[in-house]
C-alpha cells in the first residue's frame, strides 16, 4: 500500500440524474484528495448520461455506461474490478457526503488496524435537511467502535428477530458508506445479486458488510454522522 492510500469511490446511478451532480461534487470536494470517482450509469432513461459525461471531464472522475439496467450490485462489481485503488467505497447517486467523510474513515481504518469501516448518517426527508447537514464539519478525535465490539453487536442483531442483521447497538450506520481495504476484494468478496445469500431479504451492501464483518472480524465503526441519506429516493432498480 502507498504512503497515501488511493480511494476508489463508486457512484452507481439509475435515473437519478437530478441529484448526480451534487452527489459527485460532494466527493470532489472531500478533504481527502487521493481518490478516483467512478460514475456507473446503470441503464438510466433520464439525463444521467449527459450529466455523467459532463462530470467525467473533471479531474479524478471516470464514467462507465452500461448497456442495460442490471442492478446496483453489478454496477459496483464492474467498477471495482476495472479500477485499482488501496481502498474502495461507494456513494448512492442521490446522497451527499460531508467533506471530511473519506479522510476520517481512512484515518479510522488505520487507527483501529481494521480492513472494513462504516460511518453514520443523517436521515434527510427534505431538501432543507440535506442543506442543513451537507456543509457540517466533524473534527477532533475519532469516535470509533473497535472490531471485537462490532463483531459481537452484528452477531447479536442477526440472532434477534426484528433487528436489522447489521446491528451496531444504539449507533446507526449506513451500509453504503463501507470503506474497505481492496484485499477483501482479492479474497473474493463480491456484491451479490438478489436472492443470493442474505440478499433474500436485504440490500447488496448489508449482505456484503455482514459477510465481511463475520468472516474476517476486522470491521470498525466510525460513530460519526458523515453522510446525508435522502429518504424515499431509492437509487436501486434491479431487473435481474
Amino acid at each position: 500500500m502507498t504512503n497515501t492510500p488511493h480511494v476508489i469511490v463508486v457512484v452507481p446511478c439509475f435515473n437519478h440524474g437530478r441529484y448526480l451532480r451534487q452527489s459527485v461534487e460532494s466527493i470532489i470536494n472531500q478533504t481527502w484528495k487521493s481518490l478516483t470517482i467512478v460514475i456507473v450509469n446503470d441503464g438510466s432513461s433520464d439525463d444521467t448520461h449527459e450529466i455523467a459525461t459532463e462530470l467525467s471531464s473533471r479531474d479524478r472522475v471516470e464514467y462507465i455506461s452500461l448497456e442495460g439496467n442490471f442492478g446496483k450490485w453489478r454496477a459496483l462489481n464492474i467498477a471495482i474490478d476495472r479500477f485499482a485503488g488501496d481502498y474502495v467505497t461507494a456513494q448512492d447517486a442521490d446522497d451527499v457526503s460531508l467533506s471530511d467523510r473519506i479522510e476520517r474513515q481512512v484515518l479510522a481504518l488505520n487507527a483501529t488496524h481494521t480492513l472494513h469501516n462504516l460511518c453514520g448518517f443523517h436521515h434527510c426527508w427534505s431538501e432543507s435537511e440535506v442543506g442543513t447537514h451537507e456543509n457540517e464539519r466533524v473534527t477532533g478525535d475519532l469516535n470509533t467502535i473497535i472490531s471485537n465490539d462490532v463483531h459481537q453487536m452484528v452477531l447479536e442483531g442477526y440472532n434477534r428477530p426484528g433487528i436489522n442483521h447489521y446491528f451496531t447497538g444504539e449507533f446507526e450506520t449506513a451500509g453504503v458508506t463501507a470503506l474497505f481495504d481492496r484485499r477483501l476484494w482479492e479474497l473474493g468478496l463480491r456484491f451479490n445479486p438478489p436472492g443470493v445469500g442474505l440478499r433474500v431479504l436485504n440490500s447488496e451492501d448489508s449482505d456484503f458488510n455482514f459477510r465481511a464483518t463475520t468472516l474476517l472480524g476486522r470491521t470498525s465503526i466510525l460513530a460519526e454522522k458523515l453522510y446525508c441519506y435522502r429518504r424515499g429516493t431509492s437509487t436501486n432498480n434491479e431487473n435481474t
